[in-house]
C-alpha cells in the first residue's frame, strides 16, 4: 500500500465522483480507478459500489475512509517534524481566508512568502467563518484567516488586524450622501448581507436587535465579492469590514452608528508546520503596515 493509493481514495471518497476527483488530483480518470483498483485488491474489499457514473462508499470504504484520513495526517505530520529537525521550509502550505480578505492582505502576504520561500507550494482556500473553523478543527486546511469570536477554545489565535463593519453603498446611493448614520436611516433602506454562516453576520443580527432596526433584507451572499457587485448596481446596501473592502471609487462605506461594531481579523490554527509558522509570523510582521496603509488611502 503506498501513500498515493491512500490520497486517491480519499478524494474518490469525498467527491464521490472519479472524473471530478482525478481532475483535482492531476491524473486522468483511468489512472485514478486502476489505483482505487490496486487498492481493493490488496485490502480484499470493494471500496466502492459504482452505479452507472456515480459512486457511492461501501461499507468497507466508510470504515477505510477514517483510518486513510489518520494515516496520511499521521505521515504529513512525520515529515513536517523531520523537516523541522533539518531547518528546512519546503512542501505545501494548506491556508483558508474570508474571501476578501484573501484577495487582498492574503495575496500580499502570499506574494512577498514566496519571494522569500520558493520552494513552498501555497494552496489558499476560500470560505465563509463557519467553513473555515470546521477546516482547521479536521486537519485540512493549516491556518485561517478569519474574523475572530470569542469561540476559539478549541484552536488557537493570534489577531492581525483591527477592523469595523460598516454600511457599503454605492456612490450614486441615497444614503452615501450622509456623513453620519441614525438608527432610522436603516428603516426604508434594502439590503443585502453576507451568509448566516460569516461571522459578522451574528454582530449584524445583535445590532439590528438593540437599535430596534426591522431590516429589509432581499438577499444573501457567501461570497463578499458578489455583494459589492450587486451593491455597485445601486440599489441595495450591505454591511462588511471596511478594510476588506478597500478603497473602490464606486462603493463609499459609512459607519454604524455609536459605538460602531468593532471587530478583530486573525489567524486561527491547531497544528503548525515550519512553513506554515513562517507564513504566519510574516502575516504577524506585514498586518500594521497594511492595515495603516489602507487607511491613508
Amino acid at each position: 500500500m503506498e501513500l498515493r493509493h491512500l490520497r486517491y481514495f480519499i478524494r474518490a471518497a469525498e467527491l464521490l465522483n472519479f472524473t471530478k476527483a482525478a481532475e483535482s488530483l492531476y491524473v486522468s480518470q483511468p489512472t485514478l480507478s486502476v489505483q482505487i483498483h490496486q487498492l481493493e485488491e490488496e485490502l480484499g474489499s470493494p471500496l466502492f459500489a459504482r452505479v452507472g457514473r456515480n459512486v457511492q462508499l461501501t461499507e468497507s470504504g466508510k470504515v477505510f475512509l477514517a483510518r486513510a484520513y489518520q494515516a496520511v495526517k499521521a505521515l504529513e505530520m512525520g515529515g513536517r517534524e523531520l523537516d523541522a529537525l533539518r531547518g528546512l521550509l519546503r512542501g505545501q502550505v494548506l491556508i483558508g481566508s474570508l474571501p476578501l480578505y484573501g484577495s487582498t492582505f492574503l495575496a500580499d502576504c502570499v506574494h512577498t512568502f514566496k519571494s522569500v520561500h520558493p520552494d513552498v507550494y501555497v494552496k489558499v482556500k476560500v470560505g465563509t467563518s463557519e467553513d473555515l473553523e470546521t477546516a482547521v478543527l479536521a486537519g485540512n486546511i493549516e491556518l485561517a484567516l478569519t474574523i475572530l469570536t470569542g469561540h476559539t477554545a478549541d484552536f488557537s489565535s493570534r489577531e492581525l488586524i483591527k477592523d469595523e463593519i460598516v454600511l457599503v453603498a454605492s456612490c450614486d446611493h441615497e444614503v452615501a450622501k450622509k456623513k453620519k448614520l441614525s438608527a432610522s436611516d436603516f428603516e426604508n433602506l434594502h439590503m443585502v448581507l453576507p451568509s448566516e454562516r460569516v461571522s459578522a453576520t451574528h454582530l449584524l443580527g445583535i445590532f439590528f436587535e438593540q437599535n430596534n432596526i426591522h431590516p429589509n433584507i432581499a438577499m444573501s451572499f457567501d461570497d463578499g465579492h458578489a455583494l459589492l457587485e450587486i451593491v455597485k448596481k445601486g440599489r441595495y446596501v450591505t454591511f462588511l469590514p471596511r478594510l476588506a473592502v478597500g478603497v473602490d471609487p464606486a462603493l463609499c462605506t459609512l459607519s454604524l452608528p455609536s459605538p460602531g461594531m468593532p471587530i478583530a481579523v486573525g489567524a486561527i490554527w491547531a497544528n503548525l508546520s515550519p512553513a506554515s509558522q513562517a507564513l504566519l509570523d510574516l502575516m504577524t510582521k506585514e498586518a500594521n503596515p497594511w492595515q495603516e496603509a489602507i487607511v491613508d488611502r
